[in-house]
């Protein structure tokens, strides 16, 4: 059905907003935060020459039902405003007027039609095409249920649309098995059932069918018939589509959310899918896909493999099985004990490790990577080239780099660059051809400076980037240019509401921890910095902090006077709790030393992980005149069987990745005390403000009332916020929000400033 409503033009701001002289900048409020922008973009047509993005804001997504967590016929809101714009000249349109819950949204191959999902909770999705050169919207009829999690690809003659579609009987069912584990009234789960019910429930979303819609009468013709179906991509031709279908027989407990796939390609007609590889083949590695659709390559145990679809493309007949282009030689059998020299000397002479990078356009090459180097291989007969070198010894010391990809013509690889020691970042180029050498000898930057580049996209044409830039102060905006970066320009002014408001600057501030290893962290000043006056000092904990970029909570504090530091610590497998104290009271030494960080007056705060690091840093440390834990566990060994909505997420934490315990409660059951604080908050002099959501899937209230009752018990200074509605992210709505960000900065208003600065602060 055509929509023949008035198409919603937006002109937007070219350059900065530029300020009346006598008027000063305005303040940061907790309302603002809520309303600062993110640009994300949708899809960049193959000419470059049109961009589709969605624009996102908190306070239009405030409110989530966080008791359906995990019920697969939920979706949580996801309201934007959709732009469509001309990366030549900056001309903007709304397809959609207003705010509209986009899930995708993909280009036609000639640029001239976007086809867009919108689901929202409760209602069906529904497909719609932007034509963008008659200006018209038109909805595809409703004849086939597209899952609201369906990608969008279009066919290469742009005449249909191949989707994934759900029945609605399947997410009935889910919905009632929902509701069966949750309300009862009767719940019985065994050991004896191959899955964890909530996981096993997880993965029912899977099962789904893969058709080809006709946009213009909406008719669906299936291409495959309902399978667990993990991912799918179409090849470049549109003739047979690969997927990796779920065939996992139990939980896996070695990987949160472990699916085991196996390849299957089934041609676009429909018939029978046919296996490429079984899953016990493709156990943990990572496939990267030629631009045609029809060979993939990966990593394992560092030899690079490639393998096709079709035994009749690609590698040549008959070669359907994974081919080694870097062979190893044979291993050899240990003779006796191997001291430590002999292991490390063993190390030395190991051959080299690789990772699989991108395929060129065509196919012909593939660009390796091992910590000695970048390599391209020719696919044909395997013989590589050495096109960038590294020091292996001096990782830290060395600039981070990564491919974003090759030009189409096969001619150079298009790289991101970042100082290892300064802001200094941007964009370059690898060109084919030369002899190998270190970063600074045979990359060509296109452009670099202080300024932060994210989320890049080039054309498939390669003539057009579209990224988002920011000064590293501000929020970013949306950014265009040519392939040589000479044609730098803004597309959106994501956040112009922004201009006038007052934003702490920015500075990377280096340190050493107690272990005399070298640390970076960003400091905030705070807005109005008078060089020689000492600040109050807030520490933000999380890992590892060397990129700035806009920061909310940050400006938030720093217009009311704060100083805002994140720090980074080096965290150590079987014993990461002394990194905070090691890497913290460093940083706050590093900035006392600066003239910048009052020692009377410092705060320390952190969510979620970093709630769990200033609970524990606090138990070592009385430095810290105030601390406040929003969504942070104290209780490992509580948490650790506990959130069972998540499957193995709080089992694997502390096992296999971010707690870095390193093995299971039983076989550590003393680094499980060790890190749980609850053990030792008979130590804390800090005044503690814990914040949770009753509804967290994630770390459970719970953990909030163990703190504030055993602090309570201990005669100690707490206080706890529960935001009855909420989640990971506690409060649930604006107000909520509101709540939740003033009750911060009054918390160390209370602790670490003076009584007449706190009234100042509060008529202000």
């Amino acid at each position: 059905m055509r929509n023949h409503r008035t198409l919603a033009t937006v002109a937007f701001v070219a350059g900065c907003a530029v300020l009346p002289q006598a008027q000063a900048p305005r303040g940061f409020t907790a309302e603002d935060m809520l309303k600062v922008a993110t640009a994300s973009v949708l899809d960049l047509s193959d000419d470059g020459r049109r961009v589709a993005v969605s624009v996102r804001r908190a306070y239009d997504n405030a409110e989530v039902d966080n008791r359906r967590y995990g019920d697969p016929t939920y979706l949580s809101p996801s309201r934007v405003t959709l732009h469509v714009i001309d990366t030549q000249t900056g001309a903007a349109e709304s397809p959609v007027s207003g705010l509209v819950e986009v899930r995708q949204a993909a280009w036609s191959h000639d640029g001239k039609r976007l086809a867009i999902l919108t689901a929202s909770s409760g209602a069906p999705a529904a497909l719609r095409i932007w034509d963008a050169e008659r200006k018209t919207l038109t909805e595809v009829p409703r004849k086939a249920a597209i899952a609201s999690g369906s990608s969008l690809e279009w066919s290469a003659d742009d005449s249909r649309l191949i989707v994934a579609l759900r029945s609605p009987d399947l997410d009935k069912a889910a919905a009632a098995r929902f509701k069966a584990l949750t309300d009862g009234p009767i719940i019985v789960q065994s050991s004896m059932d191959p899955f964890l019910d909530w996981d096993d429930l997880q993965r029912a979303t899977r099962m789904r069918a893969i058709a080809a819609i006709n946009p213009a009468t909406g008719e669906a013709a299936t291409i495959l018939p309902d399978r667990k179906v993990s991912s799918y991509r179409v090849t470049r031709d549109s003739r047979l589509i690969t997927f990796m279908e779920d065939v996992t027989e139990k939980t896996d407990y070695d990987t949160i959310g472990g699916t085991l796939n196996a390849l299957r390609a089934v041609d676009i007609s429909g018939g029978v899918p046919r296996t490429i590889a079984e899953a016990k083949d493709l156990k943990d590695l990572q496939l990267r896909w030629s631009d045609d659709g029809r060979m993939f390559a990966y990593a394992k145990k560092g030899e690079i493999f490639v393998q096709k679809v079709d035994p009749s493309t690609a590698l040549g007949a008959g070669e359907a099985k994974a081919r080694s282009l870097t062979p190893r030689p044979p291993v050899k059998a240990e003779e006796g004990i191997r001291t430590e020299a002999e292991k490390a000397e063993d190390a030395k002479s190991a051959p080299e490790a690789f990772t699989a990078g991108a395929f060129s356009r065509d196919g012909s090459k593939l660009l390796i990577t091992s910590k000695k180097g970048w390599y391209v291989v020719n696919v044909g007969d395997a013989t590589k080239t050495a096109v960038l070198t590294l020091d292996p010894d001096n990782e830290d010391k060395a600039p981070k780099i990564a491919a974003l990809g090759w030009a189409p013509d096969g001619s150079s690889i298009y790289v991101t660059y970042s100082a290892p020691d300064k802001w200094e970042r941007g964009v370059m180029r690898l060109p084919m051809g030369r002899a190998a050498g270190p970063a600074a000898s045979v990359l060509e930057p296109l452009i670099k400076d202080a300024r932060l580049y994210t989320g890049l996209q080039q054309s498939r044409d390669g003539g057009t980037f579209v990224f988002s830039l920011s000064d590293g102060d501000r929020p970013a905006s949306l950014y265009a240019a040519d392939k040589d970066f000479k044609n730098m320009h803004r597309l959106l002014d994501v956040n112009p509401a922004m201009a006038d408001v007052a934003v702490p600057r920015s500075e990377l501030v280096g340190y050493r921890d107690a272990d005399g290893k070298e640390l970076y962290g960003v400091l905030r000043y705070p807005v109005n910095y008078v060089k020689g006056q000492k600040y109050p000092t807030v520490f933000e904990l999380y890992e590892t902090y060397f990129d700035n970029g806009f920061n909310a909570r940050a400006t938030f504090l720093a217009n009311h006077g704060y100083a805002v530091f994140h720090p980074s610590v080096n965290l150590v497998v079987g014993r990461p709790g002394e990194a905070w104290v090691k890497g913290v009271t460093a940083a706050a030494n590093r900035l006392i030393e600066m003239g910048v960080a009052d020692p009377d007056r410092l705060g320390v705060q952190g969510t979620s992980y970093g709630g769990y690091a200033t609970v524990l840093l606090i138990t070592q440390t009385d430095r810290f005149k105030a601390a406040v834990n929003v969504s942070g566990k104290v209780d490992m060994i509580s948490f650790y069987t506990d959130s069972e909505r998540l499957g193995v997420r709080n089992t694997h934490a502390p096992e296999k990745s971010q707690d870095r315990i390193g093995g299971t409660l039983w076989e550590y059951p003393e680094r499980y005390i060790e890190h749980s604080a609850i053990f030792r908050l008979d130590r804390v002099k800090t005044p503690l403000l814990t914040i949770s959501g009753d509804q967290d899937p994630n770390v459970p209230a719970n953990q909030s009332r163990e703190l504030y009752y055993a602090l309570r018990r201990l005669g100690k200074e707490v206080e706890w916020v529960r935001y009855t509605n909420g989640g990971h992210r506690p409060p649930n709505s604006v107000a909520e929000s509101i709540d939740f960000e003033n009750r911060i900065v009054a918390w160390y208003d209370k602790y670490l400033k003076p009584k007449a600065a706190q009234s100042t602060s509060a008529s202000q």
